[in-house]
């Protein structure tokens, strides 16, 4: 079915109606029920199953059966009854001259179906509305009301929760499922639906219950996908919701390793498009660490950065919550924060942790709870949360401390994942945010170079020897042992590049974690976490003083005052508020002032804790303030506020705007602010009333930053040796960074004078060749891979062996596949879920398979065909008889005659001006062979 009203009448129809779709929507609010979810601002799926889900875990903790039955509608908005929804939406308020309008429209609506390859003409209708039209979500939202209205009249004894077309009942009595789905049936009969039935089930959180739910003809499931998400009804754990989203990644890694974009793109491309699919609702569920180890090397993949000795934890660390395990905390923390009811969620962590709780570990409290633990930190008694630089509750904290939180303790993890690797032992003494902040500054090119570095891809002769690249690690420059370390601060071929280094570094070379010396990672001030674990310990509620005489309204000015805005790592601030006169008579007064708490020190936050705290100060007294304030961003959160809006639990600084939201409840007596101008001075004041702004402004600010030096002695002293240890250890990074990108260029720039690597030799023993019998086909073979690629293989096989002998030479895979596919013209054998012959599989070069995987197949038919008939081969993981494969790989010793296996070096030099030296993506990208006609190919009986 097709909705068509495309024109000018048409687009502004949709206009209008978004227009009282939002208006109609916002006056409906007072008279939604609270589990109405869909079509409703502020709400959202999430908010659907993670309530379901802790629903759950209460019933399972309380003992406490639980049923639910679940049923989806079948072509809900275009069989909505136009006739029913609009008297309701009558009855509920809306204007007539809307109603009027919107009926109009939608009684003028065609239909057109689609009939095979045919399209019937336009036909009117009575029923549906169109879906896109912002209208019609008014129209789902009003027979979602209707549900409710008729669930709390007809059979209240049950719990009825929608989110538009996806319904849902919970009740703890199960005998009375009968009842409850016949209430549902009646509901959709009067209304003219229908429920899918192959989406309607039910649930029950006992075995007993199950059993007596299929007694009464229900069909139960023990976990279910609910909106996207994996929803787990019993004990038993279970995922394959989530896993099937994780593996649904596998088909875009290809893609976008494809792609030309650039890597900031992809970037940005994994982080808004991979994750938010393969991971969404990873809140409600856990999956193995082999599930995001597979993300990791897809990612990798993806990036192009899969090169050999890559470590993916390390290059994804190169980014903030690019790794998935860490974005899947980060977005599991945050979705509790917004969707969980506190109490709930923290007296669950605690029972967990400290008591003898019966929640299912299976359930979301305990997913929670498995990923606060992956980050090493710790839940106490009271439900908060330790972590190494200390306590703070999951709720109260800032949504930006958290996230800073999060991926401090991500870098410990990481460290303890690549410990095992030489070099990395002491990767925990690194500075991940000074290092991505130095990649940020870096061209493109010298990004690529450094994040070679960083994660620790194979760039010297010690470790390219694993890779079968080098017979030994001697460095390609001087007669030494090569290294990273020797490479970049040793070799004599690169000392131009060191020459800058001072002697301070010089010596501290041998001292300093090879992380950094020759990884490239910066190295972190020791006196970092005692900085942060001071600014944590700074309390978070001052106090305010009383007072004695309340006027009529009391002005106050307030602002915030940041030392070393421009240094994340060591910036502080403060806050005042002053008292301002309005007769005259008397002068400016400071009412409180201190340091700003927390480790987020930032002027914007110093500015609302100073009006929080005047907030405070007026609730404590009952006196009517007027709030001055030159931050105009404040001014305009405090007066949303004033006129009834709320806080999201995850916007920038929500504790400190939950906490004045919640003091604005509490007023009794009035309060408001206003903007004044910021750091003028008094003689440009063209008004009594701005020389008197600009006068108490002026000292409000001074105050602010007074309050920021009146700090005890043992701050300035860690303050002077946290910024001497910082300058020092930025200038010994700057200068470690200098020679490690030095070396890489120069390594780069003359790549042809390291390219001349240690020649691999051919081995010189080869067998005895024993002749090939008369050719048979075997029947074993044939029955797996067909009839015709047996056939063909094996009359290549045994025309090019028994026509022209030469010497008996050991012949990788590779150039039998590429002799083979020039001889034949087939693409060769191919498994896409069965074998089958490449040749039959249509746009079968849009297929994605590399050169290795084919050849891949290609070898094992051959193989089992020589197995089946009987033939010992000589096998063999060696250098083959070739110029432009000088690696090692698997090879077969035949007396393969030599004028083939140059004409198959010649068609690898058209895509290679080298030699391929490892099995790279170079060789990966290599096209399957055209036919050529100097290879002759023999057919014994042949046929298609």
């Amino acid at each position: 079915m097709d909705f068509r009203p495309i024109s000018i009448l048409g687009l502004l129809y949709r206009v209008w109606g978004t227009h009282h779709a939002r208006r109609a929507i916002r006056a409906l609010e007072p008279a939604l029920p609270d589990t109405l979810y869909g079509s409703r601002p502020a709400h959202f799926a999430g908010q659907v199953w993670s309530q379901l889900l802790w629903v759950i875990e209460d019933s399972h903790a309380r003992d406490i059966p639980l049923a639910g039955l679940v049923a989806d509608l079948q072509k809900a908005f275009n069989l909505l009854p136009r006739l029913v929804v609009f008297e309701s939406a009558a009855l509920l308020g809306i204007p007539l001259n809307v109603l009027t309008a919107w009926a109009g429209a939608v009684s003028d609506l065609r239909r057109r179906f689609q009939i095979r390859d045919g399209l019937t003409g336009p036909a009117l209708s009575s029923t549906g509305f169109a879906e896109g039209d912002a209208l019609s979500c008014v129209a789902m939202l009003i027979v979602d009301i209707l549900f409710h209205l008729w669930y709390s009249c007809y059979f209240p004894l049950c719990q009825p929760i929608s989110y538009v077309d996806d319904w849902q009942v919970l009740t703890t009595n199960p005998a009375s499922m009968t009842d409850t789905y016949r209430c549902m049936t009646e509901f959709t009969d009067a209304m003219d639906l229908l429920i899918d039935p192959r989406k309607t089930f039910t649930w029950l959180t006992t075995a007993a219950g199950r059993t007596s739910l299929r007694e009464q003809g229900f069909s139960t499931v023990n976990s279910c996908r609910s909106l996207g998400a994996h929803v787990q009804i019993t004990r038993q754990h279970t995922n394959a919701t989530q896993v099937e989203r994780v593996c649904s990644l596998n088909d875009l890694w290809p893609r976008l390793r494809l792609s030309a974009s650039p890597y900031k793109q992809k970037i940005r491309a994994i982080k808004q498009a991979a994750w938010p699919k393969g991971l969404h609702a990873i809140a409600g569920t856990t999956i193995g660490a082999n599930h995001f180890q597979s993300l990791r090397a897809g990612a990798v993949k993806g990036l192009r950065a899969d090169s050999a000795g890559c470590n993916a934890h390390l290059h994804l660390l190169t980014e903030c919550c690019l790794d998935p395990q860490e974005w899947a905390i980060w977005h599991t923390l945050r979705f509790v924060r917004e969707c969980g009811i506190e109490q709930v969620v923290v007296d669950a962590l605690s029972d967990l942790c400290h008591g003898s709780s019966k929640l299912p570990t299976n359930g979301i409290s305990a997913t929670l709870l498995s990923r606060i633990q992956t980050l090493a930190w710790h839940v106490d008694s009271s439900g908060n949360i330790e972590d190494e630089l200390g306590t703070f509750s999951l709720f109260d904290v800032a949504p930006e401390e958290l996230l800073w939180r999060v991926d401090w303790a991500w870098a410990k993890v990481v460290a303890a994942e690549v410990a095992h690797r030489p070099g990395l032992s002491e990767f925990q003494c690194v500075d991940v945010p000074a290092t991505r902040a130095w990649l940020r500054t870096l061209s493109a090119s010298d990004q690529a170079l450094a994040r070679k570095l960083l994660d620790g891809t194979h760039i010297t002769q010690d470790s390219k020897q694993y890779c079968q690249e080098a017979s030994d690690d001697q460095c390609p420059y001087c007669c030494c042992s090569d290294s990273r370390y020797h490479r970049f601060w040793q070799c004599e071929h690169h000392s131009p590049c060191r020459l800058h280094v001072s002697n301070d570094v010089w010596k501290l070379l041998p001292e300093l974690p090879e992380s950094v010396t020759s990884y490239g990672w910066a190295l972190r001030p020791s006196t970092m976490p005692e900085w942060f674990q001071y600014l944590d310990s700074i309390p978070s509620v001052p106090v305010l003083p009383d007072l004695p005489d309340a006027p009529d309204c009391l002005h106050v000015f307030t602002d915030g005052s940041c030392f070393n805005p421009q240094f994340a790592n060591a910036r502080f601030a403060s806050w005042a508020i002053v008292s301002a006169p309005v007769d005259g008579g008397s002068q400016s007064e400071i009412i409180a002032s201190g340091p700003l708490p927390g480790i987020r020190q930032t002027s914007m936050r110093a500015e609302i804790f100073a009006v929080h705290q005047a907030l405070r100060f007026a609730l404590a007294n009952n006196v009517a303030m007027m709030i001055w304030c030159d931050c105009a961003a404040v001014v305009r959160k405090f007066h949303k506020l004033l006129h009834g809006g709320g806080v999201k639990r995850n916007s920038p600084n929500s504790d400190l705007w939950r906490c004045i939201h919640s003091d604005i409840q509490q007023l009794q007596k009035q309060v408001g602010i206003t903007k004044v101008a910021a750091h003028r001075s008094v003689d440009s004041a063209s008004s009594a009333l701005e020389e008197w702004c600009f006068i108490h402004n002026q000292f409000s600010d001074h105050a602010a930053g007074r309050a920021n030096f009146a700090r005890p002695p043992g701050f300035w002293n860690l303050l002077g040796r946290h910024v001497h240890a910082i300058s020092v250890v930025a200038r010994w990074n700057a200068e470690i960074h200098q020679v490690l990108l030095a070396v890489s260029r120069s390594v780069v720039q003359n790549e042809s004078v390291e390219g001349e690597e240690p020649l691999i030799q051919t081995p010189d023993d080869v067998p005895l060749w024993q002749p090939l019998p008369k050719l048979t086909i075997p029947s074993q073979a044939v029955r797996w891979y067909g009839d015709y690629v047996v056939r063909s293989i094996l009359s290549w096989f045994w025309s090019v062996l028994h026509s022209d002998l030469d010497e008996v030479r050991w012949i990788s895979h590779f150039q039998l596949f590429i002799d083979y596919t020039a001889s034949s013209g087939e693409i060769g054998p191919v498994h896409f879920d069965a074998w089958k012959n490449g040749s039959d599989i249509l746009l079968n070069g849009l297929r994605h398979a590399g050169f290795k995987e084919r050849s891949r197949w290609f070898t094992k038919v051959l193989k089992e065909c020589v197995r089946r008939l009987q033939i010992q081969l000589n096998y063999r993981y060696c250098c083959p008889a070739s110029t432009m494969l000088a690696m090692h790989t698997g090879c077969i010793a035949l007396p393969w005659p030599s004028w083939r296996l140059e004409l198959v070096d010649h068609y690898l030099f058209k895509f290679s001006g080298s030699a391929f030296r490892r099995q790279s993506k170079a060789l990966d990208s290599v096209p399957v062979a055209p036919r050529n006609a100097q290879f002759p190919f023999s057919v014994i009986s042949l046929c298609r």
